[in-house]
């Protein structure tokens, strides 16, 4: 078993060797600042590779939808009318005052 190219004998000589420089009193301290940075860097990767997971997969879901948007001409109505330039009058214009239709007096 080799965990990043160091093989069983070696991670025990690395032991010993924190063992006598730090004694037993600091070992304890020691691995729980080991192990609390092990688990901290753990996190931060986990974290990466979400973000990561997620902005691939909206990436791969754009690109489907886009491959599966129709490329369909516009849709043109061959009933439509053209747009007169002058409204038609609803109104009728004013009567013209005649002078037989006017009271006398």
């Amino acid at each position: 078993m080799n965990l990043f190219g160091v093989g069983p004998t070696e991670i025990f000589v690395i032991l010993i060797v924190i063992l006598v420089l730090f004694g037993p009193d600091k070992l304890p301290e020691i691995a729980k600042r080991i192990g609390g940075a092990s688990r901290e860097i753990r996190d931060n990767l986990d974290s990466m590779n979400e973000q990561m997971n997620s902005a691939l997969q909206t990436s791969v879901d754009l690109e489907n939808a886009q491959m599966l948007k129709p490329a369909a001409p516009p849709v043109v109505d061959s009933t439509a009318q053209p747009v007169e330039s002058k409204p038609a009058e609803t109104i009728a214009p004013p009567a013209s005052p005649d002078s037989s239709s006017s009271p006398q007096t």
